[in-house]
């Protein structure tokens, strides 16, 4: 009992043929079933694709005679994420869970997408170089008036943080106002922030955009908010454009407990391998 091609079933059940049993069984063995070979088709799910034991769930060939598939798709039983790759590198791309459902959150949960890496780390986790033909942070979501007053471009903070901001704001033309600036802020439970700049205005210096660290509220408990202006109004209906990226993503220092587990991703640790022979 085999699998066999069309060509030699036809010749086996071609009329006037007596099929043997054998014959049967090829032709069962050399059909696809829904039950043993793990497919399903639903109205809800669609196609429905199980992985048998600890292979593959899909591989795909450019020549079915070949020993060796080009790229295959894989199911890790131990964690659960789903793999692409190939022979080199079974983690080209990796799709994975990276942290608990909150049971009080009505939020989905947390996906990660990790390149050359078998566990994502973080919502893109990438082990190799990143070329960009650009790069932008979040779009600031609180209103910057470019008034000449204080406007804060943060919630109330507390423990570490770290923002990279990129802001720019250009008056009416005939006005000849610009200002465009790179900064970084850094605060640590409201003491000694600090935050150094990158600047270029056009016009009277007074143009130029500043940050500044603002305490909160409640002093007791370190709150604090990162605010941006310009050092003179602009005028009315000018507004300041800002991005900022956060830096910074454990503002209590709780990783500061756990050891550190392997320091280099398991690629640029092959290439270091390689260095230091």
């Amino acid at each position: 009992m085999a699998r066999k091609d069309r060509k030699t079933l036809e010749a086996k059940f071609k009329n006037g043929r007596m099929p043997s049993e054998v014959a049967f069984a090829d032709l069962i063995d050399s059909t696809l079933n829904l039950i043993d070979d793990g497919f399903d088709r639903t109205v809800e799910d669609g196609l429905k694709v199980s992985q048998l034991g600890d292979g593959k769930l899909m591989s795909f060939y450019q020549n079915m005679a070949t020993l060796s598939a080009m790229w295959s798709v894989g199911i890790d039983k131990a964690t659960t994420n789903l793999s692409f790759g190939n022979q080199s590198n079974p983690h080209v791309l990796t799709l994975s869970s990276i942290g608990p459902v909150d049971p009080d959150s009505a939020g989905a949960a947390k996906m990660g997408v990790g390149i050359n890496t078998a566990i994502p780390r973080f919502e893109l986790d990438v082990a190799g170089t990143i070329a960009s033909y650009g790069r932008v942070g979040q779009r600031g979501e609180l209103a910057v008036p470019a008034d000449g007053n204080w406007h804060d471009v943060t919630e109330m903070l507390t423990g570490c943080q770290a923002f990279e901001v990129v802001a720019g704001v250009g008056g009416k033309d005939a006005d000849g106002k610009f200002a465009l600036m790179h900064a970084f802020a850094l605060n640590t439970y409201n003491t000694k922030g600090h935050i150094t700049y990158h600047q270029s205005h056009y016009g009277a210096k007074c143009n130029r955009l500043e940050l500044r660290w603002q305490n909160g509220e409640n002093v007791e408990n370190f709150e604090y908010k990162l605010q941006l202006r310009v050092e003179a109004s602009y005028g009315d209906n000018i507004w300041v454009n800002y991005y900022m990226t956060r830096l910074w993503h454990d503002p209590l220092m709780y990783e500061s407990e756990k050891e550190p587990g392997s320091v280099y991703p398991q690629v640029i640790r092959k290439r270091q391998e390689k260095t230091d022979k």
